[in-house]
């Protein structure tokens, strides 16, 4: 496609070319946490229970972008690889929080340099300035999406 061709079909291809970085973004992410045992999944998990512990499986699997179905399998396997602890939520009964554990701990930052690095190889040629601005407008977009009625 030429770039007049992008041009004038610009707007019609906004979302194709999302979903075409979105892709080729898991894709590398896969390939890099397999190394490590984990999937994409698993790693959005850590991540969350890092930045926020106790969180329950139904938050899990929203944050996720998961059914609670297949984010209580990743807990499962999680747990399985002592990643993760479960406990009963003090509050209600019915709810069971997750933490990391040492050695989640441990999987999670040997990931986390693999993650950045393929963040910046696909921010290569973009200055500080593009960056934010492709942030925020990536934001807008999402929040734009979400609050759609």
């Amino acid at each position: 496609m030429t770039i007049d061709n992008f041009q004038s079909d610009r707007l019609n291809q906004v979302g194709f070319l999302i979903k075409r970085v979105q892709q080729a973004f898991r894709a590398q992410m896969d390939a890099a946490l397999a190394t490590h045992g984990l999937t994409t999944s698993q790693y959005a998990v850590l991540a969350h229970l890092r930045k926020s512990p106790g969180l329950s499986n139904a938050e899990l699997a929203r944050r996720s972008f998961v059914t609670a179905p297949t984010m209580i399998r990743i807990v499962q396997d999680l747990e399985k690889l002592e990643y993760i602890a479960r406990s009963k939520n003090i509050n209600h009964l019915r709810v069971v929080d997750m933490s990391l554990t040492d050695a989640g701990k441990k999987v999670i930052d040997l990931c986390d340099s693999k993650v950045n690095a393929i963040q910046e190889q696909m921010l290569t040629g973009m200055s500080e300035e593009d960056v934010s601005s492709f942030t925020k407008l990536l934001i807008q977009c999402a929040t734009q999406l979400e609050n759609i009625s």
